[in-house]
């Protein structure tokens, strides 16, 4: 009976003793979490936006070019209605039809494919966002504060490119105009770094929602104007099998793209200048890698103030 009872002492203590090491553990572990508290992982992917398809409008992913050229001629048809309307004689309505007719005209001839000829576009700062002989074409829709390129591939609307100058903002900073986009878009991923290897460091916000990866851009340091570019994600995850001719560029890679699934990145930094959207005054600057614009484009656009929709951002 002795022994028993020693032996359930003997485990009543030992049992104690694993208890109170037990609680020192804990109470050890929560003071170092207090001390080091936890970081949390980054997220895996940009931060979602209801904004996104808003900002698309009418236009959708997948549009052939014809359906695209009807749109913006809905679109010129409507801004010029106006005009035609208040014209005081048939003179002057013949002059405003025959400037509609113009800006049509110029949209539609800006088509072009990228068959493998020299363009404009291959060494300025649209050379990155597309390729030749992948079955890839280009329409230009030029705004008074903007130059807005859409990209096809297979015939297939899939990208939107809107270049729009700084001074429209204002002189804003990116800074700025990054806070003002993530008043409308929301918090951001951050990402700076070299476009390709051993390039230049380039600046950039990213978000996206189910159908669309967005991008703002800041290119100011090397053409003069910040950009946005909304882009369909199910061309972008099937880029490799669409575009099966090689590049003529030796680096094919290019981080603006590449990072889209690279699931590295940043959330932004928001500024105080959610304002700055709404002081669109400006023009986008003439650009020496641009192709050149005609001089009877620069007149009316002096004259009538050229506005498919006269906010960059169409009223985000």
């Amino acid at each position: 009976m002795k022994r028993v009872l020693q032996s359930v002492l003997f485990s009543s203590l030992i049992a104690l003793v694993f208890t109170l090491s037990n609680v020192t553990t804990m109470a050890d572990a929560q003071r170092r979490r207090r001390r080091h508290p936890r970081r949390q992982a980054a997220p895996t992917e940009a931060p979602r936006s209801d904004a996104i398809a808003p900002a698309l409008g009418d236009i959708r992913w997948g549009m052939t070019k014809d359906e695209v050229l009807r749109y913006f001629t809905k679109q010129v048809h409507e801004e010029f209605h106006p005009r035609l309307t208040k014209a005081p004689g048939a003179i002057e309505e013949d002059q405003i039809r025959h400037e509609m007719t113009e800006k049509i005209r110029r949209i539609r001839d800006s088509y072009i494919r990228f068959g493998g000829q020299t363009t404009g576009y291959d060494s300025g700062f649209l050379r990155e966002e597309f390729t030749h002989n992948n079955g890839e074409s280009m329409l230009r829709v030029q705004t008074a504060q903007s130059d807005d390129y859409y990209f096809f591939i297979r015939g297939r609307l899939w990208k939107w490119y809107r270049a729009f100058n700084s001074s429209v903002f204002g002189g804003a900073s990116f800074d700025q105009f990054a806070a003002a986009l993530q008043g409308r878009f929301g918090p951001a991923w951050e990402r700076n770094q070299p476009t390709h290897e051993g390039g230049e460091r380039v600046h950039w916000l990213e978000w996206q929602d189910d159908d669309t990866h967005l991008r703002a851009i800041d290119n100011n340091s090397f053409y003069g104007f910040y950009c946005l570019v909304f882009e369909s994600k199910e061309t972008l995850g099937r880029l490799a099998q669409l575009r099966t001719n090689q590049s003529r560029r030796t680096n094919t890679h290019h981080s603006l793209v590449d990072a889209v699934t690279s699931g590295e990145g940043e959330p932004a930094n928001p500024d105080t200048n959610p304002d700055i959207i709404d002081r669109i005054t400006g023009h986008i600057r003439h650009r020496q890698d641009a192709p050149e614009e005609d001089g009877d484009n620069r007149q009316e656009r002096r004259r009538s103030g050229d506005s498919v929709g006269n906010d960059p951002l169409r009223g985000l």
